[in-house]
Parts: C-alpha cells; structure tokens; sequence
C-alpha cells in the first residue's frame, strides 16, 4: 500500500516513514515536501492515504499549503483520506476548517500529533482504508458471530 507524506523537514519524514513501516510492512512510503510535488505524484499514482504537514515551510499564512493542498486534492479527489499531521493549534484549526468544509471528520484517525505513536498509527489505519473504500486487510467473513452481552 503507497503512503503520500508531504513533509518539508527530512527529519520528521523519516521518523515517520519509519514508523509506518515498522506498524505495517505492506507500507511503501513516498515523501514529498511541496504542494506542486504531491499534486504531480498523486496525478500519477495511486496513494492509500496522505499524511500531511501543515507549515510546509510556508510563511505567508495558515492557509497556505497544508490545509490548502488539502482542499484541492478534495476538489479532485474527494475519497482520498488524508491525515492533518501537526503540532500547532492554528494549523490544526486551518486543517479543520478544510475538513468540516469537505464533510471530512478530524479525529484521532485523521489528525496527529508530530510525535505520533505506532498505537495510534496501527488504531488509524483500517479507519482510513475504509475512508477510500480500498481495504488492504483480509477481508471478514460475511458470518455473523452472535455473542452474549458480558455481565
């Protein structure tokens, strides 16, 4: 399964391109640190889900790349999950801005922190598969398991 990341600092990119793949082998991870460079790389391939940094190395505003980019893959791509990845309260709130505008929760699932932790990537990933209706888990039996209530 390919992961986006767009992230402008190496460091980061690599501790969670690290971390991805340590929850989940099947994980082949691409890091981008612009806009223009995810817009092309997303055209070309088909990605599982984005992680997204909100600077992006901006200085003219909040809503200038993260929350911004964000808002144009929805415009192409309105399936395609994505995962507000920052520490700042503004940002966050720019990325949430973009979320409520696109019907899109931001949750645990789909917003972390910079220091992420693997619980919260593994907790993260089936709800973000489903988000783009692929599904790169086995598949449940379609029998129901009826089971007594714990008292």
């Amino acid at each position: 399964m390919r992961v986006l990341i767009v992230e402008d600092n190496a460091f980061n990119a690599f501790c969670l391109t690290r971390l991805l793949t340590m929850v989940n082998k099947q994980i082949q991870t691409t890091v981008v640190s612009d806009s223009l460079s995810a817009l092309n790389y997303i055209a070309q391939n088909n990605v599982a889900f984005i992680v997204m940094d909100g600077n992006l190395g901006a200085t003219d505003g909040i809503y200038c790349n993260g929350p911004a980019l964000a808002e144009t893959i929805w415009q192409q791509m309105p399936k395609l999950p994505i995962v507000a990845w920052s520490d700042s309260e503004p940002m966050r709130k720019a990325f949430a801005d973009v979320f409520r505008q696109y019907n899109k929760p931001l949750n645990d699932y789909t917003c972390w922190t910079k220091v992420v932790s693997q619980e919260r990537i593994c907790q993260s990933l089936p709800y973000l598969l489903a988000q783009n209706g692929d599904s790169y888990f086995p598949a449940k039996s379609e029998k129901q398991e009826h089971s007594l209530p714990v008292a």
